[in-house]
């Protein structure tokens, strides 16, 4: 089989992995191929119609309410942690710790009048926290969505492709939707001129330079078929990264044990979907307790030696 990488060019020495649709357990096939070059894992056969892998049970179209108390409280120690000093907000501080956005966009040199675009975000959970938090400029793109949503603290959310936006940010944000865009490299062209020089970019994204891709390869959970039409390598976003006029300035690692449950599920013929998964039914899962607290403790471990199958990466446009 022959395939030519959509990243790099290079149609010598790749491998190519059968990999089943597993999150809803159709177990539809699909053949993706790794790059021998940078590395990327691609996908080689998409369906001619991805939207019927985006029911509404997917995990960006769920709206998990927040409780109206820890909406509040969630407000104080947000304000607390970007620098707006408050007494209960500086106790939740102690408490509970940085918030982890907060925590990304202090690597981004945003304030709260910034203009800020966040790329495939579903029903806009994050975006509708910064608003209530007292962030100004907040809007939201995502394909699959039903409709346009326009939200009382002035979130914007708009059933539209990165192609259609025309205005420019002080910071573009892509969490987990990166991967499901089919041209990568119509896509960065596309965010360079969206950002002027010093702006950002900050992208969360599965990762295939990892301890879980090469443990479990097809059964990878992170892979995603078909969603995930790209899972980058290091080496893949380095690529597109320069070549767009982006300089990465920094890099963390925020993979969970999912990498390792999921996978040894998926190992099983067991969907995430399925009643036997520990997703759905914990407390009716194949495993024990113990092996999930080893699964946590290795996921820790592997995040500090840059090995963890989620990264995310911080952008300037140069």
């Amino acid at each position: 089989m022959e395939f030519t990488c959509k990243i790099c060019g290079n149609k010598e020495g790749n491998k190519f992995y059968t990999v089943r649709e597993m999150q809803f357990g159709t177990r539809d096939e699909f053949v993706y191929c790794q790059c021998s070059s940078c590395e990327c894992l691609q996908i080689t056969n998409p369906p001619e119609n991805l939207s019927k892998y985006y029911p509404k049970e997917y995990f960006s179209f769920q709206i998990n309410k927040e409780k109206y108390l820890k909406e509040k409280l969630n407000i104080y120690r947000d304000r607390y942690a970007l620098g707006i000093n408050n007494f209960i907000g500086k106790f939740l501080y102690k408490k509970y710790g940085e918030p982890t956005y907060v925590g990304w966009l202090k690597n981004t040199e945003v304030n709260l009048n910034s203009k800020i675009l966040d790329v495939g975000c579903g029903f806009g959970k994050l975006l509708f926290r910064m608003g209530n938090t007292g962030f100004k400029n907040l809007t939201g793109i995502d394909a699959f969505i039903e409709r346009d949503i326009f939200y009382k603290n002035g979130v914007k959310i708009y059933k539209r492709n990165l192609s259609e936006i025309r205005d420019n940010y002080d910071l573009i944000m892509m969490h987990h939707s990166l991967e499901h865009l089919e041209d990568q490299h119509a896509v960065f062209k596309k965010l360079s001129s969206m950002l002027e020089s010093g702006k950002h970019l900050l992208i969360r994204i599965p990762i295939c330079s990892s301890f879980a891709w090469k443990t479990y390869k097809e059964n990878w959970f992170a892979l995603e078929a078909p969603r995930h039409l790209f899972n980058h390598s290091l080496k893949s976003l380095n690529i597109l990264a320069d070549k767009y006029e982006f300089e990465v300035v920094k890099t963390t690692y925020d993979s969970r044990s999912i990498q390792f449950w999921g996978s040894e599920q998926y190992k099983k013929d067991i969907p995430l979907m399925d009643e036997r998964s520990y997703f759905v039914n914990p407390d009716k899962s194949i495993f024990t307790s113990e092996e999930m607290n080893e699964f946590e403790n290795r996921t820790k471990q592997l995040n500090k030696d840059g090995e963890g199958d989620q990264a995310g990466f911080f952008l300037k446009r140069k």
